[in-house]
């Protein structure tokens, strides 16, 4: 047998900074607990027995969960808001019947069982960052958090993750072992969603995207059974496939994940933010600059207002950030075209190792309650294409919050290219860019506010939709994305539905937007 250092990690690292976005989001937790007081039948299961059915069955659910070292977690509960607190504040009162806290295999399969028992709806989630709610219910939230052990096996490069790890507690784990897994730059997103959407970061273009560097995964399916070392060949091999791209939710419940890692090396992070005029021959050189080079650097550029008084063209700033993987002078060779054309405000091109470059890249964004919609690109975003982005920016309703993420070009070439689209259920292998645009607001905004900024992104989408491919990405989802399915999965889609019979005959893992059995005519 293969020996293991196990290497247990701590939320309590993550990073404490606070945006705007945070306090206005701690703001509606606080109050939020005041409605929790409201629930029906609000009880802790630690006192006395509560009548009626549903109740005994939970309570039966609380005990064995107990018995294995595991959580269930009530309305009433001290914690209970926290448990159920998504990371997109606008699902925030989707509340579910109780949250399950899993910390083992068993755990898992007694809450799958118990739901199909009860005939009684529920969700999964990790790091809850679903950005349109699929791991919300006001059923059983199954939650897999507890699950982070992290174990790394030096001589095989293999590293063994937990179904509830974040990337925060990657990077503490991974830091003192010259190893890395690529990931995200979200410190609290979890591995199990972005693994099963496919998992961008920063070194995607480099190393391939997280479901790439997967090799072995457990997970918990539809009729309760357990299959441990899910992989490429074996009995698995269709929901291994359908691991890598095919989405969170959809066949089973992941407990663990085993990847190839690679060596991490020092790398050149950059931030440079111009002022606000030629952008659209400075968004054309940023991408130029990326398909000229797509091993080599990995860029996020976009078009951002200064402030949230305006979003007109004369506030409107260029900035790119990302990863190069070299030194810092090859770097600002490469970039000559776009600094000379314009004086940037901001020049940040440091190197660094791996880990330094993750933290100066790390984000929190998006948080609070926002919307979003993503496509993808093959090539280049033309001038035309630039110019409706700023038109549209322009016609923007206005709110409370600076949007900073109205329109966002993440670099998703590179090494993702290299693999078939056929050959992991993540079917964008052909493209280059990500393009991401989103409206976001707080507690100080009015309904009428909120209703005007999502009508703007939903014309804002469809303007672009002439300039991109019809694809989208799943672990970017709107509940709002016309011919869904297609667009998240494309030419994998029946193959899909297929591994959903397979496995979840009787469409147990069902939401609004689930694998089908079978594709729509």
């Amino acid at each position: 047998m293969t020996e293991f250092s196990t290497i247990k990690t701590s939320r309590k690292q993550i990073s404490t900074a606070v945006s705007r976005r945070r306090l206005f989001q701690s703001g509606a937790v606080i109050a939020g607990a005041a409605l929790g007081s409201r629930i029906p039948g609000a009880a802790a299961l630690d006192g006395p027995p509560m009548p009626g059915p549903q109740l005994r069955g939970l309570e039966a659910l609380a005990r064995d969960l107990r018995a294995l070292g595991s959580r269930l977690i009530l309305p009433g509960n001290y914690d209970f808001l926290v448990a159920a607190w998504p990371n997109n504040g606008r699902w925030a009162d989707v509340l579910p019947l109780a949250v399950a806290m899993c910390a083992s295999d068993e755990a898992v399969r007694l809450c799958i069982n118990w739901a199909r028992q009860e005939r009684q709806a529920f969700a999964v989630r990790c790091g809850g960052h679903n950005y349109a709610g699929f791991s919300t219910t006001r059923g059983l939230l199954i939650d897999v958090k507890p699950m982070a052990d992290i174990m790394v096996d030096p001589k095989t490069g293999l590293v063994t993750i937990g179904a509830g790890a974040s990337n925060q507690d990657m990077a503490d784990a991974f830091r003192a072992t010259g190893l890395a897994v690529p990931s995200g730059r979200c410190p609290t997103v979890g591995i199990s969603g972005l693994t099963l959407g496919g998992g961008w970061g920063f070194s995607a273009t480099r190393n391939g995207l997280t479901c790439d560097a997967l090799r072995a995964t457990d997970a918990v399916t539809a009729d309760g059974r357990l299959h441990r070392g899910i992989a490429a060949t074996g009995d698995d091999e269709a929901l291994f496939w359908a691991a890598r791209g095919g989405g969170g939710g959809n066949f089973a419940v992941h407990t663990s994940f085993t990847f190839e890692a690679h060596p991490v090396y020092d790398v050149t992070v950059f931030n440079i933010v111009w002022p606000a005029r030629h952008q659209i021959e400075l968004m054309l050189d940023l991408q130029d600059i990326q398909l000229r080079n797509p091993h080599l650097i990995s860029t996020r550029s976009k078009l951002a207002p200064k402030t949230a008084r305006s979003t007109q063209r004369d506030q409107l700033q260029v900035q790119t950030l990302g990863q190069f993987f070299g030194p810092p002078d090859q770097l600002r060779a490469l970039l000559d075209r776009p600094l000379s054309r314009s004086k940037p405000i901001v020049a940040e091109i440091n190197g660094m190792n791996y880990w330094s470059a993750r933290d100066y890249l790390v984000t929190d964004d998006p948080a609070g309650p926002y919307d979003i919609r993503s496509s993808y690109v093959a090539g280049a975003l033309g001038g035309d294409a630039i110019e409706t982005m700023i038109r549209h920016m322009a016609k923007w309703p206005g709110g409370s919050l600076r949007q900073d993420n109205m329109g966002i070009l993440f670099a998703a070439g590179g090494k993702v290219k290299d693999v078939r689209a056929d050959a992991t259920a993540y079917v964008h292998r052909d493209c280059d860019f990500i393009v991401e645009m989103e409206a976001s607001w707080s507690p100080l905004d009015t309904p009428e506010t909120v209703t005007r900024q999502q009508a703007w992104l939903t014309e804002y989408f469809a303007a672009m939709q002439k300039f991109v491919k019809p694809q989208s990405y799943v672990n970017f989802p709107s509940r709002d994305l016309p011919n869904w399915l297609k667009a998240y999965y494309g030419s994998n889609v029946d193959r899909l539905c297929a591994v959903k019979r397979q496995y979840d005959p009787d469409n147990v893992f069902n939401f609004l937007q689930s694998i089908p059995l079978k594709a729509p005519a």
